[in-house]
């Protein structure tokens, strides 16, 4: 079914994908310039040339410094955190987690039967308690879902209070390469002195979600179990791409494309903001989530998102009811989520418009 006004987050408009470059690369792999070293069967180990890029243009830009062998490519960041619950989490860990949170990160904790413990989320990010756990499970740079970017008090509250718990963080820096914010703070890894810290993160979100293309980066002995696991369960990501992705950044294509993603992101942004303020004053934004890749609203307490979600999809509006990034036993149902990458920018203010409209029936 065809819906008009798609306020679906993590999905591209697939009219920005840089295809002449993107294909220049292919060329590039495949037309001889290449030896066809992506033909065979590398086992366990990644295409250095990958490896360098992220090392030398990737983490730079999130303040981390990183050894080769302290990286590791997998099949989109949700495999890094696949990979990672299989290694660490058991029945006897405990990992602390936002509230509310990215839902599919937590069913694959409890794949391990961890006891998952929820952390509410403010504006400056998780809310610890002193009640210690094994492991936290975090999304600074933006929030999930929330978008809050988590304070630099906080990110410091955070790696005192796991030192003090010998604990470990995992860091999911989930819209890093998407972050069109001017000045955004380096990754909570980069403060990271003792080591505690496990980075997680995408080269595909803001290109294609579909490339499925990721990397962790940790100590060289969580890396090199990680990757005895991988070749277990699918040995390597296919060589081509990580190949076609090397030489992509090595000639500046992907920074190029970040540029006018941000651009085109922080448009988009204010369109939406402009709509909600105009027509959907009654819906509140969380404070500290500014120029996130989401709009994550509450409204009115007589509202149920998920009713709005049917009766709005019904109207040709998508957008996504918040309950079921709740841990609570009893989530709360009126917040909801609207993305703007999938959506023609043209049509964002109709679609709140309709949007109001089937909110106005309700209320």
């Amino acid at each position: 079914m065809h819906y008009r006004y798609p306020f679906i987050y993590g999905q591209p408009d697939t009219r920005q994908f840089p295809l002449a470059t993107w294909r220049s690369a292919a060329n590039w792999l495949h037309g001889g310039v290449r030896d066809p070293a992506w033909v065979i069967d590398h086992i366990d180990q990644d295409v250095p040339m990958l490896i360098e890029q992220i090392r030398t243009r990737v983490l730079p830009k999130r303040g981390i410094v990183a050894a080769p062998d302290e990286i590791l490519i997998t099949l989109g960041s949700q495999n890094a955190l696949y990979l990672l619950t299989r290694l660490l989490l058991s029945s006897t860990t405990r990992i602390g987690v936002e509230n509310p949170c990215f839902r599919e990160a937590i069913n694959t904790f409890l794949l391990a039967d961890a006891e998952v413990v929820p952390h509410p989320v403010d504006e400056e990010g998780i809310v610890l308690n002193e009640r210690p756990c094994d492991y936290y499970y975090v999304t600074p740079g933006h929030q999930v879902p929330t978008g809050v970017t988590m304070s630099s008090a906080r990110r410091r509250q955070l790696l005192e209070h796991a030192a003090r718990h010998d604990a470990v963080i995992i860091e999911d820096d989930y819209d890093s390469e998407s972050n069109f914010t001017l000045n955004p703070l380096p990754a909570l890894k980069a403060s990271d002195r003792s080591g505690r810290v496990v980075y997680v993160s995408s080269l595909s979100k803001a290109l294609s979600p579909g490339l499925r293309l990721g990397f962790m980066v940790a100590d060289p002995d969580l890396i090199d179990e990680a990757r005895a696991l991988r070749r277990l369960v699918y040995r390597h990501p296919p060589t081509n791409i990580q190949y076609q992705m090397a030489h992509f950044l090595a000639q500046g294509h992907y920074e190029t494309h970040l540029r006018r993603y941000h651009y085109d992101s922080a448009q988009r942004w204010e369109r939406l903001h402009a709509a909600l303020q105009r027509y959907l004053p009654s819906c509140r934004a969380l404070a500290g989530s500014e120029h996130a890749n989401a709009f994550w609203l509450q409204t009115p307490a007589q509202i149920n998102t998920q009713q709005l979600t049917w009766r709005a999809a019904h109207a040709g509006v998508l957008i996504e009811p918040g309950a079921r990034h709740f841990l609570n036993a009893a989530p709360p149902d009126n917040y909801f989520r609207m993305g703007f990458h999938a959506i023609n920018p043209d049509a964002i203010a109709q679609g709140v418009e309709v949007l109001r409209g089937q909110l106005e029936q309700m209320g």
